[in-house]
């Protein structure tokens, strides 16, 4: 089963992050995850990445731009980025010049529409601009995708229909 993943780039504290990775650990099990789509982005996607690894299941990192990398910030973040990029079975890359809303809601949609089921790290709150996890979750639902809401506020699992 492919799954694709959308969530925030702010986790909140190492316990909260710790807590995350136990459930996606626990639902990729469940659900027999066979391949994951990740844009990469802080945060959720390179959470998935990192678990995705730790259990040898191949994922597709999905580009959402030229410069994307440029949004990362020189240091750890980009490192990071660059780490989970290289691993990654294969890289596709979105056709826009630029980073952009625009580009981060087409490279959430790719993930919805490439995947079987969504992982969503949300908080349960609209996005704060085009594109962000609520985005991608309204989408996903639009499109019928069986959706598992991890939600690090209320520290709840459920599924979104």
């Amino acid at each position: 089963m492919i799954a694709g993943i959308t969530g925030h780039q702010n986790l909140g504290d190492e316990e909260t992050i710790s807590w995350i990775e136990n459930c996606l650990e626990q639902e990729l099990r469940k659900y027999n995850i066979t391949i994951g789509l990740t844009c990469l982005a802080i945060g959720a996607d390179q959470l998935f990445a990192q678990v995705l690894d730790k259990f040898n299941i191949p994922y597709i990192a999905i580009v959402p731009s030229e410069k994307y990398v440029e949004t990362f910030a020189q240091g750890s973040d980009r490192e990071n980025y660059n780490k989970y990029l290289i691993k990654a079975k294969e890289a596709i890359k979105l056709d826009f010049p630029a980073p952009s809303e625009q580009a981060y809601y087409e490279a959430g949609k790719y993930v919805v529409d490439h995947s079987d089921m969504l992982f969503a790290i949300w908080n349960g709150k609209a996005a704060k601009g085009l594109g962000g996890t609520g985005d991608v979750v309204k989408y996903g639902k639009m499109k019928k995708k069986k959706i598992v809401h991890i939600n690090p506020v209320t520290r709840e699992i459920k599924i979104i229909k």
